[in-house]
């Protein structure tokens, strides 16, 4: 164990493009000191040639930037980590790796997923080692995220450090507080916008463990949390506004914070709402975002310790151990820098709510959480409707078609679920009878009757109606919790890029990482 709040939070630094106003950005393996107690760590990171970093520097682009971005691949031939042949199917065992704007509205073929992009970027290959993709302008400012995919290690990737944020701006949301380029909102900038990816890492022999064995395991839950590449640390705060920027980064552990001021969440993963949501906790699953702003002023001399609190009645996840304090903050008994800032929330924001309008969706497609157990009852694989990654493609929206997708969850688990290329509405969540839907449909695929999809309507097994989300779960999202015994609907329009034609391919997962990478995976064409 560790002595906690002993190290500052680190910032990373913003990435640096090169020539021509590329950014040039390697996967290596160096060593990291996360804790004093730890020493140098073997962590893998990003490189922008000018800081080797775990987590990757952050890139940062106006909304109207076309973006371009080279990785490559400077990994080691040997994995840091054990590697399942079983999960890699005819793939390399050696470091692949496959970049993919988490959140980035793109074309398939820049979009850094395992069904677009099946020849990944492998170490060693001078002709195949550099993955080079053009990100469009996107449609909100918000807080994206750049993360490996590679078919088969993701959760091995990103676990061994290759993640890194990825900030869109606008006009409003500049990221500074003074000056001609001063955000216009009124919300804290430049040192007092703090981003904060929260993982969970375990160690052994004072370097990264994740197991004993190459054999697959349903979740991983770390025993130290490590939040910006930094063991338990701290942050000194004046006695004012914050503007904090929360991913939870991990591979399968839920959080739903507290810290004792309130949060005022301002957006999601897709972007900012029209006005601040006031939270005395916030619930995030793997892969889900939260801009929020939490006020210091009065607190002159206190130590807040942000803690991570019992789940959500509803929200199911095996993680052990709890883990409760994530990081302190520590407001400096000071007056505040001058000039001091925003003093007060703003009443409203320049963000929007979803709305699709009419004639609302022309499709509904259903989608099955399903989790395969061996005779002892323990899981061996996920599956979404019954289906195996490379099986033949179900899902082929119509570009620019309008859909609802029903989540219908008949696993034990809550599963975070990640669509690429969309940023969605949650529509709501109601409450089903998952053994009776479970039992019809088998017997429906036992028959051997064709199914749409491989499933069934669920409607016949709910036990209730359907139920609004709460107000912070309105926004755009790209991640949506759907809990076991529970149908989750989210509304969503397949809009492709100016001039980018169908064709395009993409896939969604459930974006707990282990799950992701045994299947819970599957593709889908916009044509």
């Amino acid at each position: 164990s560790f002595k906690p709040f002993k190290v500052p939070l680190p910032v990373p630094p913003k990435a640096v493009p090169g020539d021509g106003g590329v950014y040039r950005i390697s996967a290596d393996d160096f060593q990291q000191t996360l804790h004093p107690n730890l020493q140098l760590v073997n962590v893998w990171g990003y490189d922008d040639g000018t800081t080797k970093l775990y987590p990757g520097p952050t890139i940062e682009v106006h909304k109207d930037d076309t973006t371009m971005v080279e990785f490559t691949n400077k990994l080691p031939g040997t994995h840091l980590l054990p590697v399942d042949p079983d999960l890699v199917g005819d793939r390399d065992i050696a470091p692949r790796i496959l970049t993919h704007l988490h959140g980035g509205f793109v074309s398939g073929e820049n979009d850094g997923n395992p069904y677009a992009t099946q020849n990944e970027y492998k170490t060693g290959s001078v002709a195949g080692a550099t993955q080079r993709v053009t990100y469009p302008p996107q449609p909100r400012a918000t807080t994206l995220w750049y993360h490996d995919h590679a078919l088969g290690m993701t959760r091995l990737n990103v676990y061994a450090g290759l993640a890194g944020y990825f900030l869109i701006r606008d006009d409003n949301d500049t990221g500074e507080e003074e000056g001609l380029k001063a955000n216009k909102i009124g919300i804290p900038g430049g040192a007092y916008e703090i981003p904060i990816v929260i993982q969970d890492k375990s160690f052994a022999g004072g370097q990264l463990f994740y197991s004993d064995e190459a054999e697959w395991e349903p979740e991983f839950f770390g025993d130290t949390i490590v939040i910006n590449g930094a063991v338990q640390p701290f942050l000194t705060v004046e006695p004012r506004m914050y503007r904090l920027r929360f991913l939870n980064g991990s591979q399968s552990r839920f959080y739903h914070f507290k810290l004792g001021p309130t949060f005022n969440q301002i957006g999601s993963e897709g972007g900012m709402f029209d006005a601040p949501v006031s939270l005395k906790s916030i619930l995030l699953l793997p892969a889900e975002r939260a801009d929020v702003i939490v006020d210091f002023t009065g607190l002159d001399g206190r130590d807040l310790v942000l803690q991570n609190r019992a789940l959500p009645e509803g929200v199911v996840s095996p993680a052990t151990p709890n883990l409760g304090s994530l990081m302190q903050f520590r407001v400096r008994s000071a007056s505040v820098t001058t000039p001091p800032g925003p003093t007060s929330i703003p009443m409203s924001l320049p963000g929007t709510l979803p709305n699709f309008g009419d004639p609302g969706p022309a499709h509904y497609r259903y989608i099955t959480l399903e989790e395969l157990l061996d005779s002892d009852g323990d899981p061996i694989q996920l599956q979404i409707n019954g289906r195996e990654f490379d099986d033949p493609v179900d899902e082929k929206p119509s570009s620019g078609s309008i859909e609802d997708w029903f989540f219908v969850n008949i696993s034990a688990d809550t599963h975070p679920i990640h669509m690429h290329l969309t940023h969605f509405q949650v529509i709501g969540r109601a409450p089903l009878d998952g053994a009776a839907y479970a039992a019809a449909l088998d017997a429906a695929r036992q028959a051997g009757t064709t199914l749409p999809n491989n499933t069934i309507d669920p409607t016949p097994f709910l036990l209730g109606p359907e139920v609004q989300p709460p107000r912070n779960e309105q926004g755009w999202k790209d991640t949506v919790g759907a809990h076991p015994n529970q149908v989750t609907r989210i509304r969503q329009q397949f809009d492709l890029s100016a001039g980018v034609l169908p064709p395009q391919k993409y896939v969604y997962h459930c974006h707990i990482l282990e799950h992701e990478d045994n299947d819970m995976m599957r593709p889908y064409e916009v044509v």
